[in-house]
This record gives structure tokens, sequence and C-alpha cells, in this order.
């Protein structure tokens, strides 16, 4: 079976569907489809979505480390033009919020917002097979978007991120509260 990336630009709302589903602390899930939509359509956030046999396996999205830094202005000017949600939305929105910080990295950085990995795709594979197939994907975004490593965060008891992440060799970089940073330069 061969894994294929497909940057997605069309059908995006079964892509938002999707992360929502998957990933119910996403901010999507609380800004909702809109503000996905514009985030896209602005060049922001980019949405890959990886195909086997003409089926979804896998969804990532990722945005550049300039527009990481000016995700927090965007928002805010969403959530002004937007006031219910906030009301809607407060404290899930404040706990979204702290994700956002300053930190120092060059701009070759790209920040990983999403990886969904539909497990019963990888069934028949081996834990070595899956992450090298994730592996090669990152790369290959990597070279698309122009730079050489991937940053992210998750919660400190996401035991599953953790050992996924430690396993490919994401570096621990910082912490915020209960959000573990990690990261990994890519030889592209």
């Amino acid at each position: 079976m061969r894994h294929k990336k497909v940057k997605k630009k069309d059908d995006l709302k079964v892509v938002y569907e999707l992360i929502c589903k998957k990933i119910s602390t996403s901010v999507f899930k609380i800004l909702g489809f809109n503000f996905f939509i514009e985030l896209i359509s602005k060049g922001y956030l980019h949405a890959y979505v990886i195909m086997n046999n003409k089926e979804i396996t896998s969804i990532i999205t990722v945005i550049n480390y300039e527009n990481y830094k000016k995700l927090s202005k965007f928002t805010l000017i969403y959530l002004f033009k937007n006031p219910f949600l906030i009301l809607k939305n407060f404290f899930p929105l404040m706990k979204s919020y702290s994700k956002n910080i300053e930190i120092k990295l060059n701009k070759n950085y790209l920040h990983l917002l999403h990886l969904v990995i539909f497990k019963e795709k990888f069934k028949n594979f081996s834990l070595k097979s899956k992450d090298k197939i994730f592996d090669n994907i990152f790369k290959k975004i990597l070279r698309t978007q122009g730079a050489s490593s991937i940053f992210l965060c998750f919660e400190k008891g996401n035991k599953r991120a953790f050992k996924y992440y430690t396993r490919n060799n994401f570096k621990f970089f910082f912490k915020v509260k209960d959000l573990l940073y990690f990261k990994k330069k890519y030889k592209i």
C-alpha cells in the first residue's frame, strides 16, 4: 500500500468535521468551520490529507512560524467580529489561547496543529513501518512549505502523543502550564 499526501483546497468540510470528531479540544471545534476556511483561504493554515486507495488515512494541518506568531491576533479579530463565540466558549477559548505563547524559533519551523491518524487504516502495519510513513510525509510537507523543522504542543496527560513523538525523536523544549512543546529537525 502506498500513502500519498494531498494538499486539500476543496471539500474542506469533510476535513474539518473529521478533525473536530477526532480532536475534541481543537480550537476549530470552538470557532467553527468559517474560521477554518478563512485561515486556509488566507494561506495561514495548510491542510493535508493522506490517502491510500482513495481513502483518507490521516489528516495533517500545519502553519508556518511567521503565521503562527500572527495567529493570536487573527483569532482575536475573528472573535471581535463574532462575539457570541466568546460568550458561548469563554473557558475553552482561554485554555486554547494559552497555547499561543511567544516561542523563539526561526522561520524554518512549521507548527503541527493537527495529526489525525485513523488507526484502523494502519492495522496491518508494524509500528516501525507506520512511523516511517509519517516521517516521509512530514519531510514532504516540510519541503512543500520551505521549512526544515516541526514543532508542536500537546497536553501533558496525552500519553499516546508523548509516546509517539518521543519514539520518533522529537525533542522536548518548552513547558507552559500543562502543555508540552516538542520539536524535530529533518534533513531535507
